[in-house]
Parts: structure tokens; sequence; C-alpha cells
């Protein structure tokens, strides 16, 4: 028995790294208050970042590993039990100069996503640009939150949004 991944091209990448590889190479440093292009890093290339980010950069966007688990088989039935569709969470983390380059940045990511959304003609490309397994994203916007500043002055507003990729294993 072999198990296969729906839509990719040769090797698995995590995820991280390919929406971090998206967002850098689509990234359109005049949408932004300044003109800026931020660092860009991942769980993959940077461990422990999830656990321990320090905060140090500004103007950053970080996508970090949260969890992957099943779809929840009894909301969506693919196909008895040779196709489980799975879901990759990740952290969309936003860290900006200001206020005002930290909402530009937000929309930006936004803008990148829904532009490059898969569905059944289009694929999600890995940093390779062959073919990843992801089928959608669950919402090619996902919605930011603002995260407490850990002292009185706010210097670098941050935030997060959660997104979440739908991806398909078969069973041969």
């Amino acid at each position: 028995m072999t198990i296969t991944f729906t839509n990719l091209s040769g090797s698995r990448e995590n995820l991280d790294k390919t929406i971090r590889d998206l967002l850098e190479d689509n990234w359109t440093a005049g949408n932004i208050t300044g003109t800026i292009t931020p660092f860009f890093t991942s769980d993959t290339e940077e461990p422990d970042q999830l656990a321990e980010t320090d905060g140090s950069l500004v103007n950053e966007i970080r996508v970090n590993w949260v969890s992957r688990t099943r779809y929840d088989p009894d909301n969506f039935d693919v196909n008895g039990n040779d196709k489980h569709a799975w879901v990759q969470v990740l952290f969309l983390e936003v860290q900006g100069e200001s206020l005002q380059v930290m909402v530009d940045m937000e929309d930006e990511v936004h803008r990148i996503l829904w532009e490059n959304e898969p569905n059944g003609a289009t694929r999600l490309p890995k940093s390779d640009t062959a073919a990843s397994e992801v089928a959608w994203f669950e919402d090619a916007e996902p919605e930011f939150v603002r995260l407490q500043p850990e002292s009185e002055d706010d210097q670098t507003p941050t935030s997060q949004a959660e997104f979440k990729l739908v991806y398909f294993k078969t069973r041969t």
C-alpha cells in the first residue's frame, strides 16, 4: 500500500517554508508606507520561533508551524477510508515599525494569498516552483488580531492570524 499526496509534484516541503517563500517572492514594497520589504522567516528555517520570538527585528513577517490535524470527517467525508483531508495550521505574524506599516503589511499578505489561492486549476507552488499538495486555503484573507504589547510603549506593533491550508492524502 502506498500513501500519496494529491497535487504534489516532487518531494514534500514544510508548508511554513512554502508560504514564507510565496510571501517573499510576491511582495510589492511600494504597497507599504515607506516602501518597506520586511524580513521573512519560517520555523523550518529558524527553529523554535513559535516558542521564543524575541521581537528584535522591526518590519518582519514570521510564518510559524502550529499543527497538522485531520479534517473533521463528520463534516467532510471525501471517499470512505481511501482519501483523507488534512489541515495544516500556521500563524502569520506581522511586526511593523508603526501601526500604519503593520496594517499595510497585513493588507499585502492578504493580497498575495488571495491572488495565489490554489483551486482546481491553480496549484500553490513550493519554493522550487513545483506544485505543493495544498488543495485550498480555508480563508485566503485570514483575520489578523493585534497582540498585546509587552510594555507600555508599543514601539513595534505586532499582529497575528491563524492560516489554514487543506490537502489530501490518498491510499492506493
